[in-house]
């Protein structure tokens, strides 16, 4: 608790850098005359996407070091939340939320999203070539069962299996004990299953 002021302090000066990064990137874009526009529009892209990436690590950390106050919330928002944290990875990736009716869930601070948005990265980085076995796009399903005092989500890929040493699974299994929540690998294929009792 008592780094708690030094992360956030480490946290928002890295952000700081990103945004000026970024807005660098744009202005070298704006600024490139149109006959070396091809090289310099590729490289720019390169970097505009790792700095998306560096940001969502950002997110990362700090779910990692802010608790927050426990709260019920749509399920259908934590799971756009957690698609625009992952986005930066996901790239062409289809993800699709199967559920029977509105559902809320615990959540503290941005812990559901970030576990949700770990997993899905690790699923993708699994599959560096983000296609399926047969050439298409990765899609990746989120089935949802609810029923009285408990809810499983089941998140299913097409594609590889992701190491069980990843940090990102380690982070997520934090995370999802933070919101009495356990993740578990799915035992018939890539995926995992989040379980709330």
């Amino acid at each position: 608790m008592r780094l708690v002021p030094v992360w956030d302090g480490i946290l928002h000066e890295f952000r700081n850098h990103l945004t000026v990064l970024l807005a660098a990137a744009n202005e070298i874009r704006v600024a490139t005359p149109p006959s070396s526009a091809r090289g310099v529009a590729d490289a720019l892209a390169e970097t505009e996407s790792n700095v998306h990436r560096l940001n969502a690590l950002v997110g990362f950390v700090d779910a990692a070091i802010r608790d927050g106050t426990s709260v019920i919330a749509d399920l259908d928002d934590l799971v756009e939340r957690a698609l625009r944290l992952a986005a930066p990875i996901l790239g062409r990736t289809t993800v699709s939320l199967h559920k029977e009716r509105r559902t809320g869930v615990t959540n503290r601070g941005s812990a559901f999203e970030s576990m949700l948005a770990a997993l899905l990265v690790d699923l993708v980085q699994a599959d560096p070539q983000g296609t399926s076995a047969h050439g298409r796009p990765l899609r990746i399903d989120i089935y949802v069962e609810a029923s009285r005092g408990a809810l499983l989500l089941s998140i299913e890929s097409a594609g590889g299996r992701p190491p069980i040493d990843s940090w990102r699974f380690a982070l997520s299994a934090d995370l999802a004990a933070r919101i009495g929540a356990t993740v578990a690998t799915l035992s018939d294929g890539a995926g995992y299953l989040v379980r709330f009792s």
